[in-house]
């Protein structure tokens, strides 16, 4: 657990093998954190709503309509407008979750330099906010990207997420 401020600050990994693969292993685990009020706000670099979509329609949640409410756009190619729109994004999260006290899980996913560049902003945002805030940001990359690098990684991380839930590191 990190600090800043009144801030609880939980950081953890995941490492997929296709944006299919991301797909179920978050699924479950998001609509987990919806039934316990938990805000979400991912931040993908180019996860493929569709790919949400197929994987949705095969299990059995009864969230799925609050589930298709997260923004699960493709990020890919950013221009200045879309970037604009994932710095309030953040800042939203973090204030809405520091007014209401609540738990807020940010997942963001992408090659190693989209996941450090966001996290970055995440901190920033984190430092300016003056209220109380409980969150968990998950950083999910690429295997093939990263490689040889995952236990390197990990180590950055109070834990690893996979599809039987969060385990400790």
């Amino acid at each position: 657990m990190e600090y800043v401020g009144e801030q609880n600050i939980k950081k953890l990994c995941n490492f997929y093998v296709s944006d299919l693969h991301l797909s179920v292993m978050l699924l479950p685990y998001i609509s987990k954190q919806i039934n316990e009020d938990v805000e979400i706000t991912t931040i993908f670099e180019k996860l493929k709503k569709e790919n949400v979509e197929t994987i949705l329609d095969k299990l059995n949640v009864n969230n799925k309509e609050k589930i298709m409410q997260i923004n699960w756009f493709n990020n890919a190619n950013l221009d200045e407008e879309k970037e604009k729109l994932i710095d309030e994004k953040i800042k939203k999260a973090i204030n809405n979750g520091g007014k209401n006290h609540k738990k807020i899980t940010i997942i963001i996913g992408g090659n190693k330099s989209y996941v450090l560049k966001n996290n970055e902003k995440i901190m920033k945002y984190l430092k300016e906010n003056k209220g109380y805030t409980d969150i968990k940001i998950i950083d999910c990359y690429d295997v093939e990207e990263v490689g040889e690098n995952i236990a390197s990684i990990i180590k950055e991380y109070n834990g690893v997420l996979n599809t039987s839930g969060e385990k400790a590191v």
